[in-house]
Parts: C-alpha cells; structure tokens; sequence
C-alpha cells in the first residue's frame, strides 16, 4: 500500500489526546482518524477504523496541512438559516406578546404570518410561522371565555348525536 504524505508539522500535536478532551463528534472523528496514522497505519485502515471513506481521511489531512487543527473544525454557516435574524427576535416577541394582549380570542397563525410580513418583510408559510413561535418557546394562547364555548358547543353537539341515535334505535325497534 503506498503511503501517504503527511504535513511536517503531522507528529507535533497529541492528536488521541485532544480526541480524549473534545466534545463535539464530528471533531472527535476527525482526531482519532490523525492519532491512527500518527501511529502509522494507512489512510484506508485509518478510514475502515473510523467508518469514513478515505477520501474523507485524505480531505482531513488536507485541511490540517493547509490550516493547522483550526481547518478540521466545521465551518460557521452550515445549515438553512432562519427567516427571523436572530437580532430582531425580542422585537418579534414583543409584538407577539402586545398582540395576544390586545386580542378578543385566538391569535391566529395568519395574523402572525400578517405581522411577519408588514413588519419584517418576511413572507412565509404558515408551517414557518409556527416553527419560529416554537423556536422562540412562544405558544398562542385562547381567550379562556373561547375555551369554555368552544367546550359547551362540542358537549351540546355531542348531546344532540347521542339523542337523534337514541330516537333513531327506537324507531327501528318499534317495526
């Protein structure tokens, strides 16, 4: 197997060692792999022992060469970001919270989605909308006195479905 040609800084770091004291996974990963080929294996027995490919060893020794440990840390950015900016969160919350003050009733996802829109140009779904009150631990609160209708309308509902099964069994058991 040919051996692969590693920086010259490569022995300098205790790469097991840093793997011992670091928490994040990915980064975990990434220091054994290291410490095996600091112990002398190859770049395929390094990625067999770790489950990665070993282009994915080689991009690390890559990163190391060019960046020293900082090019083996993931880079800020990854992911979908929010529609909200995190800087005009509290101001979201507020307005949040002075509509469901000023509210006869639910607050209802479409006004959120209204207010979003109006007042930070921010024209989403509303399954968007609720993944953003959620993120921001903010739940929509029913008036009570809408609870309490809402309830007796279920219950006079149900007490109406009952009684016409009622008449309708008695109906049929007088034939």
């Amino acid at each position: 197997m040919r051996k692969v040609n590693l920086p010259n800084n490569f022995t300098k770091p205790d790469f097991s060692e840093l793997a011992e004291s670091e928490d994040n996974l990915a980064l975990k990963v990434r220091y054994i792999a290291l410490s095996y080929l600091q112990a002398g294996k190859t770049v395929l027995e390094t990625a067999e022992l770790v489950g990665r490919s070993s282009r994915m060893v080689h991009r690390w020794i890559s990163q190391y060469r060019d960046f020293g440990l900082d090019g083996l840390k993931d880079k800020p950015g990854r992911g979908r970001k929010t529609q909200l900016p995190v800087e005009r969160e509290d101001e979201f919350k507020s307005k949040i919270l002075a509509l469901q003050r000023q509210s006869v009733g639910k607050l209802k996802g479409r006004s959120i989605q209204k207010l979003l829109k109006d007042d930070f140009d921010i024209d989403c779904t509303l399954s968007t909308v609720y993944n953003i009150l959620s993120r921001l631990n903010l739940t929509v609160h029913y008036n009570i006195q809408n609870r309490i209708n809402l309830h007796r309308q279920n219950l006079a509902e149900s007490q109406s479905m009952s009684s016409n099964i009622m008449k309708n069994s008695r109906i049929n058991h007088s034939d």
